[in-house]
């Protein structure tokens, strides 16, 4: 019965103090950020080009415009979608993510537009 206790605590703690590994297939966070920044700027462009041009939305253009992002940044649309639905159900990591893309727009606004 010992034997088996010390087993079972021992099982538990090499468990515990093993690091969780990457994913297979995870998308690094740096190439995250660009793709998710480059998918907010063509949506903001879809946006503004669907409110004077109707025909936008009937042609989807935006679809075209996300596949043309993965296809630049060499992602694949379901890892994509599968690792922004883990995002979402772990807010710490989703909200790292987020800043990143937040500091990514700043950076490049300030060198667009100089002070």
């Amino acid at each position: 019965m010992r034997k088996c206790l010390y087993i079972i605590l021992s099982i538990a703690f090499l468990s515990s103090c093993v690091k969780d590994r990457k994913k297979e297939g995870e998308i690094p966070l740096d190439k995250m950020k660009v793709v998710v920044w480059q998918l907010m700027k063509a949506d903001e462009y879809f946006t503004r080009k669907s409110l004077a041009d109707s025909t936008w939305k009937n042609t989807r253009k935006n679809v075209q415009f996300y596949q043309q992002i993965f296809d630049l940044n060499k992602v694949d649309r379901a890892q994509f979608y599968q690792q922004i639905n883990y995002l979402e159900t772990h807010p710490v990591e989703f909200k790292v993510l987020m800043d990143s893309v937040s500091e990514l727009s700043k950076r490049e606004k300030k060198s667009v537009i100089p002070l």
